[in-house]
């Protein structure tokens, strides 16, 4: 691992169990300012709104001007968002706030991955991404265990200022040790090809369809998991951060182990396509659990399943962004994401209002079922990609 990339990790570790701290235990915070099913599902989707909107530009912008700024921009509206949390007094300041985080997320995460992809030598994409996936699913993983413990110890306002705390440490950490990756080919036409060029590549399609099946699963499991925890058994904060935790902490120490069947097993797809299967399974079973110790197992198996699934959907990008810009890919992975991440929430809202919890689960399922056969379909479909730039060592400057 470079220099870079061990920074790199490091920071998004810190960050992202920062963020962990606070976001499983917003839906339960937010029943303080009078939040039910719908509105708890448009206070998430307005993160996933702002980030939405800027993901396509900010991804086009870096391949152009470097990484480095866009991260610590990134960082510092972290840090500003920790203050923003402490001082909302209503619904919809709260959502305000969950908006500006959601700008941040647009500049930390799909830069974090472009910087990875840059790095990446030919042959080793599953290697590379596990790496940087299990930096950031470990501070996914430990958030909402840590963060189950602040709040029972102290309370929510506690875990806003930790989230400050960590943001601040990756801001000053990015600052003073990150190099700046600067790419030749980030100065030619490449970086300017239309989006609908994109498009013409299945493969890229393809993983941008497996994302809709991974932001459903993780709407259901980050929003409405503590709900219906908290409606089956009577769990403390604790409790339901442990069990959050483990869906990611599972994910979390696969990855390096599935990055690296990745780059061994002849057809990458075939791990998507098993990982999105049991998901999609495992999320329909939910109300059928009775005890915490079935809620368990189930997030496990969903965590597994995409511990599997998700370095081989990160190869077969990394594969096929040559010739379009790493950062304009990756980008594109993540405005599909955070596109699911906004309707999703809020549909599911719906579901709850008009149906039930328990809907919720049956919902995801099925489409996390139907998303990944579609996903199969346009990995095997022929490919017709925009003509590649000439592979180019990256020139790393401090």
């Amino acid at each position: 691992m470079t220099r870079g990339l061990f920074v790199l990790a490091l920071a998004i570790f810190a960050t992202m169990l920062g963020n962990g701290v606070v976001m499983p235990f917003i839906p339960l915070y937010s029943q303080q300012f009078g939040a039910e099913g719908f509105t708890i599902g448009v206070l998430f989707g307005s993160h996933s709104a702002s980030r939405t909107f800027l993901l396509p530009f900010i991804g086009r912008a870096s391949d152009r001007r470097g990484r480095k700024e866009f991260l610590l921009w990134g960082l510092a509206l972290y840090a500003a968002s920790s203050v923003a949390f402490l001082l909302a007094n209503s619904l919809f300041v709260l959502t305000l706030v969950m908006a500006l985080q959601g700008v941040a997320t647009a500049m930390v995460q799909p830069i974090s991955m472009a910087y990875v992809g840059d790095l990446t030598p030919k042959g080793q994409e599953g290697r590379y991404s596990g790496y940087i996936n299990t930096a950031f699913l470990g501070g996914v993983a430990g958030g909402p265990v840590l963060g189950g413990v602040v709040r029972d110890l102290y309370n929510m306002q506690a875990s806003f200022i930790l989230l400050g705390i960590l943001s601040l440490l990756s801001l000053i950490l990015l600052w003073l040790f990150l190099p700046e990756v600067r790419h030749e080919k980030n100065t030619d036409t490449t970086a300017h090809l239309p989006l609908r060029e994109i498009f013409s590549c299945y493969p890229l399609v393809g993983m941008s369809v497996f994302r809709l099946s991974y932001a459903a699963a993780n709407a259901a499991i980050w929003v409405f998991v503590p709900l219906l925890a908290a409606q089956l058994l009577a769990l403390s904060t604790s409790q339901i951060g442990l069990l959050i935790s483990l869906n990611v902490l599972v994910s979390t120490v696969m990855q390096a182990p599935c990055g690296r069947l990745a780059d061994r097993v002849t057809n990458k797809v075939t791990l998507i396509v098993i990982g999105g299967l049991v998901s999609a399974v495992s999320l329909a079973l939910f109300p059928l659990a009775t005890t915490y110790w079935h809620l368990v197992v189930l997030n496990l198996l969903v965590g597994a399943a995409f511990g599997l699934a998700y370095p081989a959907h990160m190869a077969v990008a990394m594969e096929n962004a040559k010739g379009f810009g790493m950062g304009t890919v990756m980008s594109l992975l993540l405005t599909v994401h955070s596109f699911a991440m906004t309707v999703g929430p809020m549909l599911f809202g719906l579901v709850i209002d008009l149906y039930s919890l328990n809907g919720v689960f049956y919902s995801g399922g099925l489409f996390g079922l139907l998303v990944t056969i579609a996903c199969y379909v346009l990995t095997v479909l022929p490919v017709t990609p925009a003509e590649p730039a000439a592979d180019k060592e990256p020139l790393v400057a401090d």
